[in-house]
């Protein structure tokens, strides 16, 4: 991008008549020219106060040609040219469901990408790639929610995504000493209230714009629903019925390792796959972090927001600016003309 980028001109071929001023000055010193600048209605002044000189007439042919330039260029009528743009986006209620129960802390993740020596914990893949879906989504309001034995609102539905950035940084995983369990029932239900919270906007929206935004839950676990009041596929039939879809995404590879002992695969696949079909979602499995991440990158894929731009141009003349001094200096020159005549012949 360069300085004049933003300047344009209207009317350019008016530029051509740029051409006439070395023509000018060309006739202009010819002999028998001085006739074209003598002005004989002022020349009676030059008779008042001192002595008349012919200094203003010997530049006179070089001088007025190039007061014409300003005045040629303002006649091609340049603009400040300046694009403004509007965006209007419809977007996606998201909560997150997150589990954050012991064995997450199973460290059995590799990232063939950025050749990984050693495996990084499953929470912290997960955390990971969660950040990355939460940034390629700008215009959607995401909540998250944390859960274990039970659930725990980590961080209320929101735009500011730097406060889920922070927030997704410091969710801890759980004790398993004080609260052993994994209560993907009470999860579903809480990201479901948290959604449906939010009805009051979703009418006033649908008012607006003949369709309420859609609402999505993106849970992740690695382990089979052991507790809780409710079940997980009486949670979703309840989610269900207020129209919000969930997305399940199982995480970990049967051969992880929990303090040297080998955690099998607790995830109920099952349970899972019936969560989704439900509430018309879909089932993902994530054994390592390319899993993980074609999972989010579909997810992202099959729930897009509705984005509009709108873009116009506001113009800014600027021939003002060019006449006004042309017209000053020449209107200067017959001024200074007038009062410095040349000899009388």
């Amino acid at each position: 991008m360069t300085l004049f980028d933003d300047y344009v001109l209207a009317e350019p071929w008016w530029l051509l008549l740029l051409l006439a001023v070395p023509l000018l000055i060309l006739l202009g010193y010819r002999e028998g020219s001085r006739s074209w600048i003598i002005y004989p209605t002022l020349r009676v002044l030059g008779t008042l106060g001192r002595r008349p000189e012919d200094r203003a007439f010997r530049l006179a042919p070089l001088i007025l040609p190039f007061m014409l330039i300003p005045a040629i260029i303002a006649m091609a009528r340049p603009q400040e040219a300046k694009s403004r743009s509007s965006r209007t986006a419809s977007g996606i209620d998201i909560m997150i469901a997150l589990d954050v129960s012991y064995s997450m802390s199973t460290a059995d993740f590799y990232d063939s990408t950025a050749r990984m020596r050693r495996p990084e914990r499953r929470i912290e893949a997960a955390k990971k790639i969660i950040n990355e879906f939460i940034k390629r989504r700008p215009d959607d309001r995401i909540g998250i929610v944390s859960f274990a034995a039970r659930p725990y609102t980590a961080a209320p539905i929101t735009l500011d995504h730097q406060i889920l950035e922070l927030t997704l940084r410091d969710i801890a995983l759980v004790n398993s000493r004080t609260e052993s369990g994994t209560a993907i029932g009470s999860a579903i239900m809480a990201a479901g209230e948290r959604l449906e919270n939010l009805k009051r906007d979703d009418e006033e929206a649908k008012q607006k714009e003949g369709k309420p935004k859609s609402k999505i839950v993106v849970l992740v676990t690695d382990g089979a629903s052991n507790s809780g009041q409710l079940s997980p596929s009486e949670a979703a039939g309840i989610v269900a019925d207020l129209e919000i879809k969930i997305y399940p995404v199982a995480i970990g590879t049967p051969q992880g390792r929990l303090n040297g002992l080998a955690t099998g695969q607790e995830f109920d696949t099952e349970t899972l796959k019936k969560i989704a079909e439900i509430t018309k979602g879909d089932f993902y499995r994530a054994l390592d972090y390319t899993g993980l991440r074609e999972a989010f990158k579909s997810i992202d894929e099959l729930e897009k927001t509705e984005v509009k731009r709108n873009t116009w141009i506001v113009r800014k003349e600027l021939y003002p600016y060019f006449i006004a001094p042309s017209l000053f200096l020449i209107f200067g020159f017959l001024v200074f003309s007038a009062f410095n005549p040349p000899p009388m012949p």
